[in-house]
Parts: structure tokens; C-alpha cells; sequence
């Protein structure tokens, strides 16, 4: 996770924390979670995609 995202994964957070009322306050820690949730499948999908690389260059020597 790159520190940007975790910057503003964080200031989420404290909105989320700070929000005038509950229910805005669960709207953007909904946001916040599913940012992170998504950063993590792109993390997996991107350890995949090098692997698949990795071994198409493999077969290819």
C-alpha cells in the first residue's frame, strides 16, 4: 500500500470518526473499508499477473 493511500486511507478514518452524524459517519467508513479492500485485490491480482510473467518467460528460454 502505497503511503498516499495510507494517508488517505487515514483521513478517512478521522472523518469517519468526526462525522456531524452516524449515519455519514458509516457511509464513509463503508468508503474507507472498501478502499481498502479493493487496494488489496489489485495488490493480489498484481502478485498474479508477475507470476504469470515470470513463468511465461521461463518457458520461453
Amino acid at each position: 500500500m502505497s503511503n498516499e493511500l495510507r494517508n488517505k486511507l487515514h483521513e478517512l478514518q478521522e472523518l469517519s470518526t468526526n462525522a456531524p452524524d452516524p449515519q455519514t459517519g458509516a457511509i464513509i467508513e463503508a468508503l474507507r473499508l472498501q478502499t481498502a479492500i479493493l487496494n488489496e485485490r489489485l495488490f493480489r491480482i498484481e502478485l498474479q499477473l508477475c507470476e504469470v510473467l515470470k513463468r511465461g518467460e521461463a518457458n520461453a528460454d
